[in-house]
């Protein structure tokens, strides 16, 4: 099993870092400060090298560094024994430069799946309160990070989706409609959405015990979890439902069934999640979500991905946190990068659990490394 390790992080003019550089050695390291002092900033720059784009705003160039035309973020890994230069450069104005190893990817979906990674944040609270777009992607991002059929397929159908969608707004502008042309169509769109299908099936398969294991050790076994994957596609075909509700499309000018309505109903006890748990209930099913996301790219893989923990402590007592890190320990994760505002919490916990690591102290975008880090060899 290989390990992705990042050894330096350069950042120019990105977000509240005009510039800076940090060097790490350690397979934990803690960013420590308090809020708004750039830590997350740090976990969003190594996002931006796995997932070439930020985790928190999509705008590429509303991550420069204010009062500045361009940025760029830089990173030199370590997959297994073998080194990867990678960076990503932000120009106002012009397409976002991503490159591995000097040489610029003529497609940014091509980088996708080289460095693995998992980040757990604060606004994760999203996959339990907003719409199902935010549980699909939470699937899609973790099978296209080892299967580039996968995401081929998926912007395939998202690409023939929207050719879908126009050909019916045309139709309503023109007061006509023709059911012969948007047949090819509902082919093409049919093909894809019974791959990506069986593909999410396969995954949850294969997730949920995963999921149900994890949870289960990080509430010491007072709470039952369960996922429930919610697909018109369980029981139905793709061009059934399409000729069924091809009147219904008509009238509102885009497609109203597919994989593109697909859902997780997520529960606790037999419960809504959403409706009846606690914040600490929902946030630890949100972190046993993110480790099994985190294990089941490794088994498929072959690599232990980076893995973020932004705010380790938001709704999570200390006993569930231990909970979680022991996971960490015992199933000899990776590069874990941690953030906090207590500067004393988290070293303190690995240093009783001897887990190697290493503290840096940010303020106003600086990070400075403890001298005197707590480091067990």
């Amino acid at each position: 099993m290989q390990k992705i390790f990042l050894d330096r992080l350069a950042l120019y003019n990105f977000k509240n870092y005009e510039e800076a550089e940090l060097n790490f050695s350690s397979p934990v390291v803690c960013f420590l400060g308090n809020n708004g002092s750039g830590k997350t900033n740090l976990l969003d720059a190594i996002y931006y090298l796995s997932f070439t784009k930020s985790f928190f705003n999509p705008a590429d160039t509303q991550n420069i560094t204010s009062g500045h035309d361009q940025g760029s973020i830089t990173g030199e890994f370590k997959r297994g024994d073998m080194p990867e230069l990678v960076s990503c450069g932000i120009r106002k104005n012009h397409r976002k430069v991503m490159k591995r190893n000097f040489k610029e990817y003529e497609k940014l979906a091509e980088h996708i799946g080289l460095l693995p990674a998992v980040i757990v944040t604060p606004y994760d609270i999203e996959l339990i309160w907003e719409g199902s777009e935010e549980r699909r992607r939470f699937i899609d991002t973790t099978i296209s990070q080892y299967s580039k059929t996968y995401l081929d397929q998926l912007l395939q159908y998202n690409h023939v989706l929207a050719q879908r969608n126009n050909l019916l707004k045309s139709f309503a502008m023109r007061g006509g409609f023709s059911a012969d042309v948007l047949e090819p169509w509902d082919y093409q769109l049919a093909d894809k959405a019974q791959f990506i299908h069986t593909q999410r099936e396969l995954f949850l398969k294969e997730f949920i015990p995963t999921f149900t294991e994890i949870y289960e050790i990080i509430s010491s076994g007072k709470e039952q979890p369960q996922l429930v994957y919610e697909s018109e596609l369980n029981t139905r075909n793709m061009m059934d439902m399409l000729a069924a509700s091809q009147e219904k499309d008509r009238i509102l000018e885009r497609t109203t069934c597919g994989i593109h309505k697909d859902d997780l109903d997520f529960q606790l006890n037999g419960f809504s999640l959403k409706k009846y748990a606690s914040q600490g209930q929902q946030k630890s099913f949100l972190f046993a979500l993110k480790l099994a996301q985190y294990a089941l790219l490794r088994n498929h893989t072959g690599t232990s991905p980076i893995l973020m923990l932004d705010d380790l402590f938001d709704k999570v007592d200390e006993q569930r946190v231990h909970q979680i890190l022991l996971w960490l320990k015992e199933n000899n994760v990776g590069q874990v990068f941690i953030t906090d505002t207590h500067t004393e919490r988290i070293p303190a916990i690995l240093q009783r659990m001897h887990m190697p690591h290493e503290v840096w102290h940010v303020d106003g975008g600086k990070a400075i490394k403890n001298s005197e880090e707590m480091v067990h060899k």
